[in-house]
């Protein structure tokens, strides 16, 4: 056995000799065993190993989870004083490669670990390492993409041949399904099989490269062409690796973050990229903090040739990228370093050592910039932080949103407390305004906080807990009605379901205003304001809803396009023919507007809507509208982004009485970005009549016809089980039967007999 292994590692070894690769390169299988040792050094709790006095443990190893295709493990380490236990510190986050090819970032990654774990070797950074380790976490993945990696190094086929691509970028999911792994070793790009793992984000997925669409080279370099290489997937977090790292920031709330890559096009070789100058000069909201710190970094950065130092940039691309959804989502700042020029794979082995140095300075800037330190040297401090607590027990806080005005936009996720009650913000020097919220507690305010340059800012919040009242509500259904009913409560930071009955329900609630919207198959929807202050006693008598407009889109006939290319296509109305709506259009607004809805009396309705839909935040406005001739309301507005699954939603209004009421529906935009706009699965205007149910109309469109028969007919014979509605509406000679004679019922109205 001995004998084959030694064997086995020797004709690797001989194949190994062929890759074109520099052996100071960490392949795969590499990484996994130095880590692994790593951790028998470091990483015991019991028998400490440490360089620094009292740092209890320093490493921690941690599996992630395995790749798309090949099921690979990879890892994450978390450096820290005491990394086995989960300390309230600031976290940083290094992802050392993503693209499969771009491997200096792997090797920057690693010498991090051994540069922490070894600081004797380098006595002029100790103080540094030291002040890092004491006051943060550094959490290190050199690999997300170990599919990638492999094919990059190269393998053993089933015929023992040697087999490499260096040029290739992708994970290996099998995008064209046919079992196969599908791949062009020859030159850049053409591989049929795998995703761009920076392409997989869905924070502007959509505008990312189909599947097999071609690449159209860079300004700086047209005659580079990598077709096929930015393949975004079939979904945002199609793949394994992004939903592994994706949750890796959303759980342990990173400040700063650092993602490693390469340019072989030249592109954008030695530079600092970070979040976000989009079309129109639009800037991330913390773009004051996030420029200032991506300078520093590139000026850190010394060029491989020349005197020069790293480019630094905004990035304008959107394309379902990390650094934008990492900022955006997990609210921390990432910088995409593009390590290298485009000789990204140098065979000089004091190259590849002389860019992993000149790259670390700007490492452990950003580290001390979300650490708060700056011994020996080292970033203003500028930044905020403190504990979020219950006033009446002292217990600290989780999910507290920690709003600051001066950064604030509709594009980012929520700032919220960890569980440790925590908040930590970068600043700059200026006036700051926070507000700190959450459902069941008061707000509260901290206005014009000056940060320093030499102080971290402490400001420690207590939050009231607001009152709860006792609300008994008596829910009353119409004869035959059995289904389930909900109630939705909802407020700003505040929505859930509840399971009503008929009959007398029990809620407790914290004072506060909240919309009441009652739910039930074939029922009116109620939709009703409750400001509550003290106990209250609510009564709601459900009735069965009939239809002033109703329409799933089987076409678009009924409705007048008034500007725009509104169309149906699947049995949605979509606001557009193209992928994304227009721009600003001086003539009018996208607009579309129903038929006219005739009321003899004004009544009380609900607009229900089933859809998707996508905007620019707080640019763009998707608007629905009641309007005649005399007057017009708008129903509601959306400024934001909800597209995957059709929702719900419901608006009360009042109809008046009008032989010209309409509704509008649209989209205002700006003059830059466009998004997939609206995908109106379906749209009821319904409303409470005077009577319990209209006989002989099972269908709720307000009429007998022919198609009240088929149903009728239908549950008759058994063919199908009754709504409660369908009970009481096929009763046409109300004799407490359901037979033939109220078929003949029916269909002596129709013919007017």
């Amino acid at each position: 056995m001995i004998y084959y292994i030694l064997c086995l590692f020797l004709s690797f070894q001989i194949l190994k000799s062929d890759s074109p690769l520099s052996d100071r390169y960490h392949t795969y299988s590499e990484i996994d065993s130095i880590l692994h040792e790593l951790n028998e050094e470091f990483g015991d709790t019991l028998n400490v190993n440490s360089p620094y006095p009292n740092s209890g443990p320093i490493f921690k190893l941690i599996e992630l989870g395995v790749s798309n295709q090949d099921s690979l493990p990879f890892w994450a380490v978390k450096l820290s004083f005491n990394a086995h236990i989960d300390e309230d510190e600031p976290r940083v986050l290094i992802l050392g490669q993503c693209h499969a090819e771009e491997i200096l970032g792997v090797e920057v990654s690693m010498e991090l670990i051994e540069r922490f774990l070894r600081p004797e070797e380098h006595p002029a950074d100790f103080q540094s390492l030291a002040g890092i380790l004491y006051s943060s976490e550094i959490w290190i993945v050199p690999t997300h993409n170990p599919e990638g990696l492999s094919v990059v190094h190269g393998w053993i086929d089933e015929q023992e041949n040697w087999v490499q691509d260096v040029s290739y970028r992708k994970n290996k999911t099998d995008a064209n399904q046919n079992g196969i792994f599908d791949y062009d070793p020859i030159g850049y790009g053409n591989d049929l099989d795998g995703v761009d793992l920076n392409r997989n984000y869905p924070l502007n997925w959509m505008f990312g490269d189909q599947y097999l669409e071609t690449d159209e080279g860079c300004s700086s370099n047209p005659s580079y062409v990598s077709n096929y290489d930015y393949y975004r997937g079939e979904a945002p977090f199609s793949e394994n690796e992004i939903s592994i790292i994706s949750k890796l920031m959303l759980d342990y709330d990173f400040i700063l973050s650092i993602a490693y890559h390469s340019s072989r096009s030249g592109c954008v070789a030695e530079r600092v990229i970070y979040p976000w100058n989009w079309p129109g000069a639009k800037l991330a909201p913390d773009y004051q903090v996030i420029q200032p710190l991506g300078q520093e970094i590139a000026e850190l950065t010394p060029k491989e040739v020349g005197n020069g130092t790293y480019h630094f940039a905004a990035s304008g691309s959107m394309r379902g990228n990390a650094h934008d959804w990492s900022y955006s989502q997990a609210g921390s700042i990432q910088y995409l370093i593009e390590v290298g020029t485009s000789n990204m794979q140098p065979d000089d082995v004091d190259l590849i050592e002389n860019t992993i140095e000149r790259n670390l300075p700007g490492a452990f800037h950003l580290m001390k910039r979300a650490a708060g330190i700056n011994y020996p040297t080292g970033p203003d401090k500028y930044q905020i932080k403190g504990i979020v607590s219950d006033a009446s027990n002292g217990m600290p806080i989780e999910g507290v949103e920690v709003e600051i005005a001066q950064m604030s936009g509709g594009v980012l996720a929520p700032r919220l407390t960890n569980k440790f009650g925590r908040y930590h913000r970068l600043l700059y020097y200026d006036s700051f305004d926070l507000k700190f919220s959450k459902h069941g507690y008061y707000d509260s305010y901290y206005d014009n906080f000056v940060p320093s340059a030499e102080v971290v800012g402490q400001y420690d919040v207590q939050l009231d807990p607001k009152p709860e009242f006792n609300i008994d509500m008596m829910i009353d259904v119409p004869d035959y009605h059995s289904d389930a009913i909900v109630l939705n409560v909802k407020t700003d930071n505040y929505s859930e379901d509840f399971s009503v009955f008929s009959g007398q329900n029990n809620l407790n609630l914290p004072e506060g205003l909240y919309t009441f919207t009652i739910i039930s198959d074939d029922i009116f929807p109620i939709v009703q304001e409750v400001n509550l202050s003290s106990d209250l006693e609510l009564e709601f008598y459900l009735d069965w809803y009939d239809i002033l407009l109703d329409d799933d889109f089987n076409d678009i006939y009924s409705w007048e396009n008034m500007c725009g290319e509104w169309n149906v296509q699947n049995g949605k109305l979509l606001s557009q023919y193209d992928l994304l709506y227009p721009n600003y259009t001086p003539v009018c607004p996208i607009r579309i507007n129903s038929s006219d809805i005739a009321l003899d009396e004004p009544v009380n309705a609900v607009l229900k809507l089933d859809m998707m839909y996508e905007l620019e935040w707080d640019k763009d406005t998707l608007f629905f509208d009641l309007f005649n001739s005399s007057d017009s309301l708008r129903i509601a507005s959306f400024y934001d982004q909800d597209w995957g699954d059709n929702k719900s939603y419901y608006y009360g209004i009042e109809v008046p009485q009008s032989t010209d009421n309409q509704l509008s529906l649209g989209i205002v935009s700006d003059i830059t970005i466009g998004y997939r706009g609206l995908s109106l699965d379906a749209l009821s205007l319904v409303y409470d009549p005077p009577y319990d149910c209209l006989k002989g109309d099972l269908n709720h469109d307000g009429y007998s016809q022919v198609t009240d028969i088929v149903i009728l007919l239908d549950i008759i014979l058994n063919e199908i089980s009754p709504s409660g509605f369908q009970l009481c509406s096929s009763d046409k000679r109300e004799d407490q039967n359901i037979d033939i004679l109220d078929v003949i019922s029916i269909l002596n109205q129709i013919l007017g007999e």
